[in-house]
């Protein structure tokens, strides 16, 4: 699925992972383009910017975000926790260890769940 529109970049917004955020305005959409537009919400992408005088080639491969993986974002989302407990004073020792621990807890739960 595809859709090629005219549109203006607005506001440019630099994010604390050096990532940036963009904002397009387009001309008044029909009922189709907007509906395409909506398919395509959430899904990588190429986005190609150029003015009106400038050719656009598209890349042949295809587009990724270099995301955190889910083991990562797992990782740091026990590292706030940590950090959590440690200044509660719920938890004393160093994140490695309670790292294995808690991923310990995890897998014994999914395993309760199998069959």
């Amino acid at each position: 699925m595809k859709i090629t529109l005219p549109a203006i970049l607005n506001p440019i917004s630099r994010r604390k992972d050096k990532s940036v955020k963009i904002s397009l305005e387009t001309r008044e959409l029909n009922a189709e383009e907007t509906l395409t537009l909506m398919s395509l919400e959430g899904a990588e992408m190429w986005l190609c910017l150029a003015p009106n005088t400038e050719q656009i080639e598209i890349p042949e491969e295809q587009a990724e975000l270099d995301e955190k993986s889910p083991s990562e974002r797992l990782k740091g989302v026990l590292f706030v926790l940590y950090k959590q407990m440690i200044a509660k004073g719920q938890y004393v020792g160093v994140f490695e260890n309670f790292r294995r621990e808690h991923m310990e807890k995890i897998i014994e739960f999914v395993k309760k769940k199998l069959d």
